[in-house]
Formats: C-alpha cells, sequence, structure tokens
C-alpha cells in the first residue's frame, strides 16, 4: 500500500457494512475515512438545488425559465457596445452552441434579446438586451441584490476570493469528470453493459 493511501475499513471492528471509499485523494479523507468528503458531496448536492431554487425565482420575475434568465444575465454583462455572439456566450457558460442558440431564440420571443448578423462574421449573430430586456434586470436588480446578500453573507473577502478559486477549479474538474464518465459509458455500451 502506497504512502497516504487510504486503508480499508475493517468490517468487522466498523459494526458492520461500511461502503467502498468514495475516493483515494489523501487530501480528502481524514484518518482513512471518506465521511467529510461525502458529507461534502451532499451539501454541494442541497446548495445546487437550492441555487436552482434561487435563479427560478429571479427567472419567473422576468417570464423567462431558469436557463433563459443565465443567458440573460450572461448577455448583460458581455454585450458591450456591439452585441455578443453565441460562441463567445457558450464559451463563458460551459454549454453548448446549440443550446444557447435555441434559448437566445426564445429570449428573442420574449421581446427581451435581439439578434444582427455579426459585422465581423457573415454567419454569425451578435445577441444583446432590448429596451425590455434591460428594462426586466432593472426592476430585478434590488431583489437579486438582496437575495444575493443573503447567499454570501458572513464570508470575509478571503473566504469569498477562495470559493471563488474552488469553484472555478469545480468547473473544470467536473468537465474532466463528465469527459471521463461518457468514455466509460460509451465502452459500455459498445460491449452490451447498457
Amino acid at each position: 500500500m502506497r504512502a497516504g493511501a487510504a486503508r480499508p475499513l475493517d468490517r468487522s471492528a466498523a459494526g458492520g457494512y461500511a461502503p467502498p471509499l468514495s475516493v483515494s485523494l489523501p487530501a480528502c479523507l481524514e484518518n482513512g475515512r471518506d465521511d467529510r468528503l461525502r458529507a461534502l458531496l451532499h451539501a454541494l448536492f442541497v446548495t445546487t438545488a437550492r441555487f436552482e431554487d434561487v435563479r427560478g425565482a429571479f427567472a419567473r420575475r422576468i417570464g423567462a425559465t431558469g436557463p433563459q434568465y443565465t443567458i440573460l444575465a450572461a448577455i448583460a454583462e458581455r454585450q458591450h457596445d456591439a452585441g455578443v455572439g453565441i460562441r463567445a456566450l457558450a464559451d463563458h457558460l460551459h454549454v453548448a452552441p446549440s443550446h444557447i442558440t435555441t434559448e437566445v431564440n426564445k429570449l428573442v420571443a420574449l421581446g427581451l434579446v435581439e439578434k444582427r448578423a455579426n459585422p465581423a462574421d457573415g454567419r454569425g449573430v451578435l445577441a444583446r438586451l432590448t429596451r425590455a430586456g434591460e428594462t426586466a434586470l432593472d426592476r430585478l436588480g434590488p431583489f437579486r441584490r438582496e437575495i444575493n446578500d443573503i447567499l454570501f453573507a458572513g464570508l470575509s473577502r478571503a473566504e469569498f476570493q477562495a470559493v471563488a478559486r474552488l469553484f472555478e477549479r469545480f468547473v473544470l474538474n467536473t468537465e474532466r469528470a463528465l469527459d471521463r464518465i461518457g468514455i466509460e459509458e460509451r465502452a459500455r455500451a459498445r460491449h452490451g453493459h447498457g
């Protein structure tokens, strides 16, 4: 067994069945156990669901869905004077360009976004908020600030910066994990273990 590796639990001493370790990284283990990691993952799942509910509340206030709200806010942040391209939005939000195209079209139908040809690329389009889109976000602003103040209450500046860095890393690590899962699932499907 390599140094720092987790030792398997002695099930008879532990009082019955213990699931296999869910991680082997020494930084994520305490006394060879993964209890803290499993608690953290549960907290992340609960927090993610609650953040989805918060996003849904913001979206309902502007007559949109959660994903549409996220895209509308991203357009507002990145449109500058000319607008923002679909690929740039997709890269920023870590989603497929086809998803952005579909949702931007819905936002256009809602009157919150307009599209125009990208002068730098005859095939591409630039999205920007309409006056109605700007008004919707302006009206949402005070409520969004209040809720975000509640969500991040009690964090010091250093803690906030640490959380921001950790989640930037999680975005990359979750992408790598999903790539690995995709490889495994395709291999299982090829071998009939679907």
